[in-house]
Order: structure tokens, then sequence, then C-alpha cells
């Protein structure tokens, strides 16, 4: 390793999340291939600990299948067997370098000299194609790699493994979880899988959107009514809380919850008890609760649209945030290989996703792939799970069709809802939406960028000047801004885990810190 310090190498990595005391490495994962069953593998790029340098070959680096110790190298006939990339570490950061000529682009541009990659996008991933053939996402890992099972929720990515990690840990305790996380980032899964790795799997799996329920029958559908107590109650029921007796009830879009139910919520988690419509007694209740929300409680609670002490009570449970498959492009290839094999259900028809010869066109191409895993996908999962659909049942039982154009149309009108209302407030899905330069607006589009500014003002579609112009109008963000990610949680630990604390020494809103520091 050149120079003294033998730790340059993790040096731009040290605020990457992720367990506690491991190293931080770049890796590859593989994000397509002309074999499918390739897709996902992993190399650690460990080489860089020791040589400055890692090469990208037709031999080399190894791939590795999640949770094994054995791999091989990328091995197709289109990529050379002398190396047509390196990823150096020079100067305490990465570059990418080009050799040989070689068809190789870089988040859809040609490489043709030197790319210098920051901890900004190691974090979001780079994407990586080479030969037109193969695409690869080089982003950052743990090292050493441990996976856990998958507990239903697919991916290989640290992001993904730290949700899993989560919901082993907390699987059998009585205490309620919090889900957070966009609109289509998989709390459902999540819940799910809370419910099936804890000792409740065998009894009922309850889901209740809360969004959802009719306001004048919300209290009797939730907590139950006797006979006779409204029009129309011409028997006992129990209600959603009591019918998950011994399991699980999910309470998803828990911040649309209607306001006169709020308190009666809190007293079953404070209680854990529930007083049925029409009844003077109240009704123990054993289930487990699983709340989730995509909306921003914080700002909810500032508003006074949600009950600050049902806040507290909830961000006082165990809270497992869901991450954006913006910030896991590395799993976009799995998720998108399963979802087609799922649509197209003809495990023959596979094939045709694949090159079976030089002749033959796939049906699917490298370029393609690459342009969704670099797309903002506004619903997330749920966006590919559409994406899937529509290209399985337009092309997927015939002659290969105009497949790159549907997946140019489906991305730009996926692209033009990137910021949605409906993931950022509590306004019901009818209400405009905000003017492109509120504040809320500039936190959602620097959430969805991981607070880089430079992908916010993409994310935007605005110059980089013209955020910064935004930006300048709100001071409380500007403040939050200013403050490098480790440096806040250094200060937050100072201020002893005081987050009103901290806001005020910045000159901001805990709403904010909390914002910015969630993941």
């Amino acid at each position: 390793m050149a120079g003294d310090d033998s730790t340059l190498t993790l040096g731009p990595l040290d605020s990457l999340t992720g367990q506690a005391g491991l190293p931080t490495v770049p890796a590859l994962t593989i994000v397509w291939h002309p074999h499918l069953d390739r897709i996902g593998h992993i190399a650690p790029l460990t080489n860089l600990l020791e040589l400055d340098v890692a090469h990208v070959s037709r031999s080399e680096p190894i791939f590795f299948p999640p949770g094994a110790d054995t791999g091989e190298p990328l091995a197709h006939r289109f990529i050379s067997k002398e190396p047509i990339l390196d990823v150096v570490f020079i100067r305490g950061t990465f570059e990418l370098r080009r050799l040989q000529e070689a068809q190789v682009e870089v988040d859809g541009q040609l490489l043709t000299a030197p790319r210098r990659v920051s901890a900004d996008d190691l974090r979001g991933g780079l994407i990586i194609t080479l030969a037109r053939r193969i695409v690869l996402c080089l982003h950052a890992v743990h090292f050493p790699i441990s996976r856990s099972p998958p507990l239903g929720l697919l991916g290989t990515s640290d992001a993904i493994e730290d949700v899993r990690r989560s919901i082993t840990r907390f699987a059998n305790k009585a205490t309620p979880v919090l889900l957070r996380g966009e609109s289509g980032s998989g709390k459902e899964l999540a819940a799910r899988a809370l419910h099936y790795a804890g000792s409740r799997a065998k009894g009922p799996f309850v889901a209740v959107n809360m969004g959802r329920l009719d306001r004048h029958r919300a209290v009797a559908d939730l907590f139950g009514h006797k006979k006779g107590s409204f029009t129309g109650a011409t028997d006992d029921q129990p209600g959603y809380f009591r019918s998950a007796a011994g399991g699980t009830i999910f309470l998803d879009e828990i911040g649309y919850t209607a306001s006169d139910v709020q308190p009666m919520l809190l007293r079953v988690l404070d209680d854990q008890e529930v007083q049925p419509v029409g009844s003077s007694q109240a009704v123990k209740v054993d289930a487990r609760i699983v709340a989730a929300t995509d909306a921003q409680l914080e700002k909810a609670v500032a508003e006074q649209k949600f009950e600050r002490p049902l806040y507290n009570r909830l961000n006082t449970s165990f809270v497992i945030s869901l991450p954006s498959l913006r910030a896991r492009r590395e799993d976009v290839g799995v998720l998108l290989f399963h979802l087609l094999k799922k649509e197209l259900g003809d495990p023959s028809e596979l094939q045709r996703l694949q090159e079976p010869d030089p002749k033959v066109r796939p049906w699917l191409s490298a370029r393609d792939v690459a342009a969704i895993a670099r797309a903002p996908l506004s619903a997330n999962v749920r966006s590919l799970v559409g994406l899937a659909r529509k290209l399985a049942h337009a092309f997927g039982h015939g002659p290969a069709g105009d497949t790159h154009s549907e997946v140019r149309r489906f991305l730009a009108d996926d692209a033009a809802s990137v910021i949605s209302p409906s993931s950022t407030t509590l306004h019901p899905p009818e209400t405009p939406p905000p003017v492109r330069h509120s504040e809320e607006h500039l936190v959602a589009a620097l959430e969805r960028s991981r607070w880089n500014r430079s992908k916010a003002a993409e994310v935007l579609r605005v110059g980089r000047t013209t955020l910064y112009e935004w930006l300048e109008k709100y001071p409380q963000l500007r403040s939050v801004m200013a403050v490098g990610e480790a440096e806040l949680r250094r200060r937050l630990n100072d201020a002893g885990g005081d987050v009103e604390r901290l806001a005020a020494e910045l000159g901001t809103t805990a709403a904010l810190v909390n914002r910015r520091l969630a993941r």
C-alpha cells in the first residue's frame, strides 16, 4: 500500500452505514449477466487494501454467490482476458480507469478518461456496463461479508441485510415495531418476515390498511362491537385486534389513522386492551403490533395531524428503516430477474432472457437493465413489479419485440412522478403536489438521493446552481446540510442523544435532524 497510513483505503468510506466495527471496502455486484444464475454474485475488491488497484477482466475478480466461500470470474467470451477496467486507490480516493479502448460505460456514459469515485458514489452505487453484455454495480460493502437467510426479502446488499438482521433480532420480542420507508420499499414483506420468524408464526397475521378504513366504522372494525350497538350491528364482532390473538396485527399506513382513533391506539399500545363498541368492559388482547408508515410523522405532529404521545410511543418502540431501491442498486438485477420469472411462469421462457449464441438477440438487453438500475424508480420495488409485468405480458411469449422502447417509455413515465406528495406528507392523494421549490419538496429530493446535493439536482431535473439557490431560501435546511453525517452523529452523541438540544445548537428543527440521520 502506498503511503504510511494503512487505513487510507477505508478513509473515504468511514461514514457509510452498516454493521459497527466492520471495515468497508468497494465491491462489484453482478446486476445482469448472460448466464442468469450469476446475477447477484459479489466481488469484494480487497486487493485495494494491499495493491492500490483491482483489475476487471474475464478472469478477475472472483464473484461469490451470497454466503458462499467459492466463486468464479465473469468468464464471458466478450470480456478480454486482459484487464479492461481498473479500480484504483490514489491520493485518498478512488478512480475508474478504462484499458485497451474497451467498451466500458459508467452510469450510461462511455468511460474515456479516469473517473473519480467518491464515498457518495459508493453509497448510491455506480452502474457499469461491460462490452454491452454485463452490468455491474460498484458499491460499498462491509467486509468480511456474511448474509442471513432471505426471510422473504430478496437482495444481497448491506442495506437489506441490515433489515434482515433487525428482523431476526426483534422477531421474538413482544415490543411493538415501527417500519419506516418509502412506498413500495417492502414494509409489508418485512412485517410478514417478523411474524413468521418469531414464536407467533403459527398464529394469524392480520393486515389492516389504516388509510382505507371507513372513518365511521374504524373503531368498530379495529376493536370490535356488540350486537345492537349501532345500526347494522346484527351480531357480536371481535374486530381486527382480537382476530389477531396469538399472532400479529400489521397496521399499515398508520400515519393516516383517523384523529379520533389515535388515542385508542395509544391505549392498546400501553395497556394491551381494547374496548368494543357498545361494551362497558375493556378486553385484553394478545397480538404483536407492527406498524408501518411512508409518511413523515414528525411533520404530521408539528401540523397537529398526528398525536405526539402516539408518535412518541411508536418512535420509542423498535424501529426498522426499509431502504429505498435507490439505496441498494446492486439488488435491482436480483429483484428484476425474480419478478420476470414470476410473471413469465413458463421456465422455458427464461431461456430467451439469456444469450444462447452470438447471432441471437437476447430478449432483454444489458443496456436496458443498466438504465433500469440507474432510474429513480419512484415506487421502488413496486416500480419493478409494474415493469416486469408489462414486459412479460407484452414480449414474454413471442418473438423478441422492441423491449428497448417499452423500457424507455416506462422509465420516462416513472421519472415524471419521482417526487410524489403521498410519500412525504399526510395529505390525501387528491391534494395537489407542493411547488417545486418548497422546503418539503427539497427535503424529499435530498432523502431520495441520500442527501447528496448533486444527485438531488438530478432528481429534481435542475442544475446544481438552481438547487443551491433554492436551499438558500431555507436557513433551517441549510444549517442541517452544512454538517456532514459523521459529524452530525458525533454531535448528537455529545448531546446525549437529545435531538431537540442538537437542533437548537444548529439552528434547525428536530424533525430535519431526524430526517437527515434516518436510514
